[in-house]
């Protein structure tokens, strides 16, 4: 079996639905170079063998598991973009999904970058705390980075743990789809599973699929993006809806005290039902700004208006590369 030579880590399928035409053409912005240009799909978030690797004398890849994943995950999003609902009741068909976002969260160049960048952050706080420099050259060579190929199997290990580790934690997610229009569409990055903490007021912190309150968010086509809500945060909103009928029965003077009332019944509604909510401006700008921070390098697009990330990067330089950890 002819295994390709470009692999991608943002499935072919995925990407096709931000393309244009019948060569898959999309709009590329690079926010490292701070241009943009157009490409086909088959060229961008891919790197030649980037699941090839050696082992024990021999050469092994990854691409097939990857791509027999993909192949059973394709049409269940297909299923959520053809009926307009991220409902999935089969419990086979979601755990098949929670297994897609669980590897394709682990298996971006994004997650190799941040691998690398914390190691080499633990191995300056470490050589900053020697004592002599005798320790220091001790701690120096326990501290060299392995070569490329334990690089990868490194990585691998966690990308294939990751069903296990990782899949319940968007098995209890509560799952709906999210909407916008062609004129307004949804871009997606080289690293496309973005979380956003909805009770943090500090961007970038306390992110982690098991954090309360986190919410998940992965765009399917430049109108239609999937959310994974913690289940506390759903259940608020569950709760507020409640309230509001109650109040809407019993009291209407006081809907007054709750701003933004008129949005919480769609919103309960497409977390009950998980169909599609249609998003408002600021909605859709804060899902692509999440595209663009989570980002290692490229932001793609069915529109060439790539204003948002442009300003973004220009604003903020350090959105230039992807996210990294910070040692306190």
């Amino acid at each position: 079996m002819a295994i390709a030579k470009v692999q991608h880590y943002v499935p072919q399928f995925l990407l096709r639905n931000f393309g244009n035409g019948k060569k898959d053409q999309l709009f590329v912005f690079d926010k490292q170079a701070g241009t943009s240009f157009r490409s086909n799909c088959r060229n961008v978030a891919a790197e030649s063998r980037f699941y090839d690797f050696e082992f024990e004398g021999g050469r092994a890849t990854l691409e097939v598991f990857l791509g027999d994943l993909e192949a059973a995950a394709k049409p269940l999003l297909q299923r959520m973009l053809d009926t307009d609902s991220a409902s999935i009741p089969d419990v086979l068909e979601r755990v098949t999904l929670c297994s897609f976002f669980a590897v394709q969260l682990m298996r971006t160049r994004a997650v190799r970058e941040q691998f690398g960048a914390l190691r080499d952050a633990i191995g300056e706080n470490l050589k900053a705390r020697a004592r002599s420099a005798e320790e220091l050259e001790k701690i120096t060579k326990y501290v060299e980075p392995p070569d490329k190929n334990t690089q990868k199997l490194l990585s691998f290990r966690t990308l294939i743990e990751a069903p296990q580790k990782l899949g319940p934690y968007f098995a209890e997610k509560v799952w709906h789809l999210v909407a916008t229009n062609r004129a307004r569409p949804f871009i997606i990055g080289d690293n496309p599973l973005a979380m956003h903490n909805a009770e943090d007021t500090k961007p970038g912190a306390h992110l982690g699929l098991g954090v309360r309150s986190i919410q998940v968010f992965f765009p399917l086509s430049p109108t239609r993006g999937l959310a994974m809500w913690c289940p506390d945060l759903a259940a608020e909103f569950t709760s507020a809806d409640k309230k509001l009928e109650f109040l809407r029965r019993e009291a209407p003077h006081r809907l007054d005290e709750f701003p933004h009332a008129d949005l919480v019944g769609p919103l309960a509604r497409s977390l009950k039902t998980g169909e599609a909510l249609e998003y408002a401006p600021e909605n859709v700008l804060h899902f692509n700004s999440l595209q663009v921070s989570n980002a290692e390098r490229y932001v793609f697009s069915s529109s060439e208006d790539f204003e948002l990330p442009r300003e973004m990067v220009t604003s903020h330089p350090h959105l230039r590369k992807g996210r990294r950890a910070v040692l306190a």
